[in-house]
């Protein structure tokens, strides 16, 4: 599954403008920023930089460490929404922390704010509602009152499909949603999609082209 973490952003200049700073971004040796995208709504870069991993070779059968140049690849994409700014990372790990080097390097001390998108269950109601069919097939959850003093936390899953409630013991009871699983059909093909409500979403391969632009439509 392919997976973009989506987040608010709010920047001090525009996105032509910052699209501007980055290409005034002197490169050094370990490091390069190149933009593959950029438009008024929509900018798209791509940092390579250098680090040094450390590796233990067996050397007359003793372990010898030593330090070894890597490359290490980072591409973030900011683009304008129907109510503001929104940043994606595709397969998001260390890549977080990086933006935000680029970007107080680029704004040199200019502030800016980075938020996770909260993705509710409006949010996915409209998103899933453009494909063909979509069916909630698992769901995690979480806080829901167990007992006194007691909560719990739970993955429910089912190939024929989960009630809006998702489960009678949860039905007009306080809980919150971690994620959701969709199966969604478009176009004679199916896939899943998957919601966290803290702003990612993972799209299986066969539908990849289409649903993170018809996620982004609702942004």
């Amino acid at each position: 599954m392919i997976k973009v973490r989506y987040s608010r952003i709010r920047l001090p200049v525009s996105i032509s403008r910052l699209a501007s700073l980055a290409r005034e971004w002197k490169p050094t040796e370990d490091r390069r920023l190149r933009i593959s995208r950029a438009k008024d709504d929509e900018l798209v870069l791509n940092l390579t930089s250098a680090r040094l991993i450390r590796v233990t070779d067996l050397v007359n059968d003793e372990p010898v460490s030593k330090m070894v140049p890597t490359m290490e690849q980072h591409s973030f994409r900011l683009f304008a929404g129907k109510s503001g700014l929104y940043l994606s990372l595709l397969n998001p790990g260390r890549g977080s922390g990086v933006v935000n080097e680029v970007l107080e390097a680029l704004l040199a001390g200019q502030h800016y704010a980075i938020e996770p998108l909260e993705i509710g269950s409006e949010l996915i109601a409209r998103h899933t509602r453009k494909f063909l069919s979509a069916r909630l097939v698992s769901a995690k959850v979480r806080d829901f009152k167990v007992y006194d003093n007691a909560v719990g936390r739970l993955e429910i899953t089912s190939k024929s499909g989960l009630p809006d409630e998702i489960a009678p013991f949860l039905a007009g009871k306080f809980h919150r949603i971690d994620a959701l699983t969709y199966e969604v059909t478009q176009d004679f093909t199916t896939g899943l999609i998957w919601y966290s409500s803290g702003g990612t979403v993972r799209v299986s391969g066969p539908l990849v082209s289409q649903a993170f632009p018809l996620f982004e439509e609702e942004l």
